[in-house]
């Protein structure tokens, strides 16, 4: 992955951001962003995109290549509008590559001794929100649904969008005094309860 240092332009709250470019293959990859990214001095792996992202065993190995990244800079990983259980349930079906290669990125995430965060915007086109606790320590939320998830510990509602870079680092906080085994143990049980229901 070859490195791009720019501003992030859509995310003020983001004082540094540095893009990676890149797969085996020659793909860019579709996501909006994806690379480090620096709230205040606080650095971490940032994937942005939406639900049309990862629509392809490709953009599931960039996926994955990030989240090795991650583990390896001993980093936190944001995704933002990117609702990968959701994806991951849709394009688990498409093909037989896809599958293997959404298994694999799953286990690194289910394994990864570091936070992962989620954001979703007010914007975000997401129908099933509640899925996306299973692969996160933390959920930052827009105000609509503070009704369905007021009794979580691990989500914040944001109010308005100056709300969100507070909430990540928050729950930044509030995940990493909780131990690696403790944050790996907390998703399977989110994944096992989830395969129930």
């Amino acid at each position: 992955m070859s490195p791009n240092i720019s501003k992030y332009p859509s995310q003020p709250l983001f004082t540094q951001t540095i893009a990676l470019y890149g797969d085996r293959a020659g793909s860019k990859g579709t996501f909006k962003f994806a690379g480090f990214a620096w709230i205040h001095n606080t650095k971490v792996i940032l994937v942005q995109g939406n639900v049309h992202n990862l629509s392809s065993a490709a953009e599931w190995r960039c996926l994955l290549r990030l989240i090795t990244l991650a583990h390896r800079l001993k980093k936190p990983i944001v995704l933002w509008n990117l609702p990968v259980a959701h994806i991951a349930v849709i394009q688990r079906r498409t093909s037989l590559a896809a599958a293997q290669t959404i298994q694999k990125t799953e286990l690194a995430l289910l394994k990864l001794p570091y936070p992962i965060i989620a954001v979703f915007e007010e914007n975000s086109d997401m129908d099933d929100t509640a899925l996306e606790v299973v692969w996160s320590d933390g959920i930052v939320m827009p105000a609509l649904l503070e009704a369905q998830f007021s009794g979580h510990q691990n989500v914040r509602i944001a109010q308005s969008s100056t709300d969100i870079a507070s909430a990540i680092l928050e729950l930044l906080q509030q995940a990493e005094a909780i131990s690696a085994i403790e944050l790996i143990e907390n998703r399977r049980k989110s994944l096992r309860f989830s395969a129930k229901s």
